[in-house]
C-alpha cells in the first residue's frame, strides 16, 4: 500500500502558478489626517453636527493642524453652513482671508423661493439644519399652496432639524392637510429616521420634534410606526394620544429625476446624493454598473450631503474591489467633512479625492 506522505512528495510547490493568489482589495484604514479633523469629521458623520462644530471652534486656534489646516478651516465653513450659522461664518471669512491670503468662501445663496413646475406642483428644497432659514421659504411655500394642485418638499439633503425648524415644517404639513393638497416629501423617510432617536419615551422637551415625527409618519403612511411614537408621546407627555388619520388626497408622484438616490449616471460620472447611512451596498450598486464599463471612474459628489461612518466603510470596499482591476476612481468636489472623513478611512489610498475649492 502507498505510503500517503509519498504523494505528498510528488507535488511541486515551487512551480510557478501551482498555488494560486488571491489578490485582497486594498486595505482602507490608513488615516491622513490629524487624530482631530478624524474626530470632528465622525461626529458630523454621525448626525452630530452641533457637537462637531463646537468641537472645531475649540480647537481650531490652538491645535497645529499640519498640511490639513486650511481642510480644518473648510470643514469649520461646512459646519456654520449646516446650522446656518452665518454670523460666525463671516467672521471666520475674514479670519481665513488674513491667514491664508486669499479670497474666503461667500456664503451661499439660500435655498431659493418656490418654483412652479409644469405639472403645476410647487417646489421648495431644504438643505443643512432647518432653523431659523426655513422658516421663509416654508412661509412662501404655504402661501402659494392655495393656488396649486400639489407640493414637494424635497428634504434629502437636510441634516437635522432644531425646535424653529421642526415648527416651522410641522406646520406647513398641517395648512397642507387643511387645504387638501397632495405633499410629496423627497427624503421624508430620512428625516423620520433622524428624527425618532430624539424622542425618547419619559423624557419631556423637544415636543415639536415629536409633533413632526408623528405629521411625517402619517404623510408617509406609516401607521405602525405612528401608533408607537402615538403612545410615547401620550406617555411623555400625559395626554391622549393622536389619532390616526390616513392620508386623504393621493400623493402626487414625485419626478424620477428628483427623487433621492444614492447614486445618478450622468455623461461623465456617477454622482452620490443625499444622506447615506449604513453599510446597505445597494447605495453602490449604481456606482458598481457604472465603473464596469469606465475607465477612469468619476465619481460626482458634489450632491452628497452627508456619508455616515459605516457607509463609508462600504464605500472603501466598493473603491478597493473597483481599483483592484487596475482602474483609477476619482471623487469630485466633495465638502470638508466628508474629504476629511474618506481620507480618516484611507480612501484617499483608493481614489483621487478632489475636494470642492474653498
Amino acid at each position: 500500500m502507498a505510503d500517503p506522505d509519498d504523494d505528498m512528495m510528488d507535488l511541486d510547490f515551487t512551480t510557478p502558478g501551482a498555488i494560486p493568489v488571491v489578490e485582497e482589495p486594498k486595505s482602507t484604514v490608513c488615516s491622513s489626517v490629524p487624530p482631530r479633523v478624524e474626530e470632528v469629521a465622525r461626529l458630523f458623520a454621525e448626525g452630530q453636527a452641533a457637537q462637531a462644530c463646537d468641537l472645531l471652534q475649540s480647537v481650531l486656534h490652538q491645535e497645529d493642524f499640519g498640511d490639513t489646516k486650511e481642510l480644518a478651516w473648510g470643514m469649520l465653513f461646512d459646519l456654520y453652513v449646516a446650522l446656518g450659522r452665518r454670523k460666525p461664518f463671516e467672521s471666520l471669512a475674514i479670519g481665513f482671508a488674513g491667514k491664508f491670503e486669499k479670497s474666503p468662501p461667500t456664503w451661499p445663496v439660500a435655498d431659493g423661493a418656490p418654483a412652479v413646475g409644469k405639472d403645476g406642483v410647487a417646489t421648495v428644497t431644504l438643505s443643512g439644519v432647518l432653523g431659523a432659514n426655513a422658516v421663509q421659504p416654508l412661509v412662501k411655500l404655504r402661501e402659494m399652496a392655495a393656488k396649486v394642485p400639489g407640493v414637494r418638499l424635497d428634504l434629502a439633503k437636510v441634516a437635522d432639524a432644531d425646535d424653529t425648524g421642526c415648527n416651522a415644517l410641522l406646520e406647513t404639513l398641517r395648512v397642507f392637510k387643511q387645504l387638501k393638497k397632495s405633499c410629496v416629501l423627497v427624503g421624508g423617510e430620512q428625516m423620520a429616521a433622524a428624527l425618532a432617536p430624539k424622542t425618547v419615551m419619559g423624557e419631556r422637551g423637544h415636543e415639536s420634534t415629536w409633533l413632526l415625527l408623528l405629521e411625517l409618519y402619517q404623510n408617509l403612511n406609516r401607521q405602525d410606526a405612528f401608533e408607537e411614537a402615538a403612545v410615547g408621546y401620550a406617555v411623555t407627555f400625559e395626554m391622549s394620544p393622536p389619532s390616526w388619520e390616513a392620508p386623504k388626497v393621493a400623493p402626487v408622484a414625485a419626478p424620477a429625476a428628483a427623487a433621492p438616490a444614492a447614486a445618478k449616471m450622468s455623461a461623465d460620472a456617477c454622482a452620490l446624493t443625499g444622506h447615506l447611512t449604513g453599510s446597505d451596498r445597494e447605495h453602490f450598486t449604481a456606482l458598481l454598473a457604472w465603473a464596469a464599463s469606465h475607465d477612469p471612474v468619476i465619481v460626482d459628489a458634489s450632491s452628497l450631503a452627508r456619508m455616515d461612518v459605516a457607509c463609508a466603510e462600504e464605500f472603501g470596499r466598493v473603491l478597493g474591489e473597483i481599483t483592484i482591476g487596475g482602474k483609477s476612481v476619482r471623487i469630485r468636489t466633495p465638502g470638508c467633512l466628508l474629504t476629511a472623513l474618506w481620507r480618516s478611512l484611507g480612501i484617499d489610498k483608493l481614489a483621487t479625492i478632489e475636494p470642492r475649492k474653498l
